[in-house]
This record gives structure tokens, C-alpha cells and sequence, in this order.
């Protein structure tokens, strides 16, 4: 009979450090989160004198959708994810083609997840009917500036870059990157694969849009959630990714010549 006693005694006590673990590690699994909202706006003024009526109309019809995208940025100490969150669809509505060239225009398709412990940044998106999951080591190379203007109610600093990246054609582009970022909050993320400065980026402008900061959730103890890691996808390095789109993209120039 003791023997069954201390049977039972000891199940349960199995029992209880399993329920301990499986709630120890659920609870250091997900940790409180911050979360920013960013609009996206293009950076490209319109000439009204120098399109044609039709060209006007689609550019500004571009330019409304794209005021109309939202995306949100989820960090904590060790990784930050950012993506779209608007949802337009492109079935339901008849200005699809302007919806589509808006979310493509400045970036911002796909999602895209930094890890500081790893010090790389991971980028799933869509090409040529495939999904890919490109790899790339994170390059502090800002040039900082102590320029600074107000966004909302944090002081920030210029910070601009130039970045690199493979065109239609084929060829290398460079872009020149400007940021603006607050030392207020200090976490090293912001929108699209962008980070690295000694604060979290408000806005950041390229050769085709601005995103900007609307909403800023800083640490709420509700906002408690794991970060993922996207894990669908091709793993591919960034220089071997932007080859095959030049690769394509010359395959492409030199049929379109021979016909």
C-alpha cells in the first residue's frame, strides 16, 4: 500500500514539474513587444505640365493608394519583424494595377525580419512565382549627421546611406537612403530591412516613397507575443538572389532584341 502511495506521490510530482516546464518555457517564449504603425507616401512630385492627362490621372490615382498602405513594425530587445498589414485587395477592385504598382513602388512587399543576435536580416518575398527567403548580414555603414527635426514628440537625427540593388535592366542602381531616427527609443529597427542606427527609425525616405511613423506602442504589458522568424521559402544570400534577378532580367533585354 505504500508502495502504491509513493507510486502516486511520485506521478504526480512528475506530473507537476512537466505542467511547470511546459508553462516555464511558454512564458520565456513570448516576450512583451513594441509596436510601430508606418503609412507609405511617394516621394516623387508630380509634373502636371510635363504628362499627359491619362499618365496624370493613373499617377495620382497611384499616389492615393499608396497613402492608403499601412505596415507594422514588432520589436523586442533580440528581433524585430515588419510587414504589411493593410490587406488591399487586387481582385475586388478596378484600379488593381495602380494597387499593385503602389505597394511595389519604394519597397515594402513581403516580410522582412531582423535577429541583432545574429546580426542578419531575412527577407520572404514573391519572385517569378516562387517565394524566396533571402539572407543578408546587417552593414551599419549610415553616415550620421546631427541634423535633426521633430516627429511627433521625439527629437531625431539625419542618418542617409547609399544602397545598392539590382534594376530592371539588369544593371546595379544605387539609391541613397535617408533616415531619421530617435535616441529616445533605443532599439536599432526600422521599416523594410533598414536598421543599425543607435535608435529606432521614424521615417525613412528612398528614390520612390516615404514611410512615416503614425502610432507608436512602446512595451504595453497586453502586447506579449512571440516574434517568427518567416521560414517559408527558397534560403538564398542576397548576392546570389540579386544574380538570378539580373540574370533574368538580361535573359530578358536580349529576347525582346532579337524579336
Amino acid at each position: 500500500m505504500k508502495n502504491k502511495k509513493m507510486k502516486f506521490s511520485n506521478n504526480k510530482i512528475r506530473l507537476a514539474l512537466v505542467v511547470f516546464m511546459v508553462s516555464f518555457t511558454n512564458v520565456n517564449g513570448q516576450k512583451i513587444t513594441s509596436k510601430v504603425i508606418y503609412k507609405k507616401k511617394s516621394s516623387t512630385i508630380i509634373d502636371s505640365t510635363k504628362q499627359k492627362t491619362s499618365a496624370r490621372i493613373f499617377a495620382k490615382n497611384m499616389s492615393r493608394k499608396m497613402n492608403n498602405l499601412e505596415y507594422t513594425l514588432k520589436f523586442n530587445s533580440k528581433e524585430s519583424i515588419f510587414s504589411e498589414t493593410s490587406k488591399m485587395s487586387l481582385n475586388k477592385d478596378n484600379n488593381s494595377l495602380a494597387i499593385k504598382l503602389s505597394k511595389l513602388l519604394g519597397g515594402g512587399n513581403g516580410i522582412f525580419y531582423t535577429n541583432r543576435k545574429l546580426n542578419k536580416t531575412y527577407h520572404q518575398k514573391e519572385f517569378q512565382s516562387e517565394v524566396f527567403l533571402i539572407e543578408q548580414e546587417i552593414i551599419s555603414d549610415w553616415k550620421l549627421t546631427q541634423e535633426k527635426k521633430i516627429i511627433g514628440k521625439f527629437t531625431c537625427f539625419k542618418a542617409t546611406k547609399n544602397d545598392t540593388y539590382v534594376g530592371s535592366s539588369g544593371n546595379l542602381i544605387t539609391k541613397n537612403i535617408t533616415a531619421w531616427y530617435t535616441t529616445e527609443i533605443p532599439y536599432s529597427y526600422g521599416p523594410l530591412k533598414y536598421n543599425g542606427l543607435p535608435g529606432l527609425i521614424l521615417e525613412l525616405e528612398n528614390d520612390k516613397a516615404i514611410f512615416y511613423a503614425t502610432k507608436i506602442d512602446l512595451f504595453k504589458k497586453n502586447m506579449i507575443e512571440i516574434i517568427k522568424k518567416p521560414k517559408k521559402g527558397i534560403k538564398i544570400t542576397q548576392k546570389k538572389y540579386d544574380s538570378i534577378v539580373s540574370n533574368l532580367a538580361k535573359d530578358f533585354q536580349k529576347k525582346r532584341l532579337r524579336n
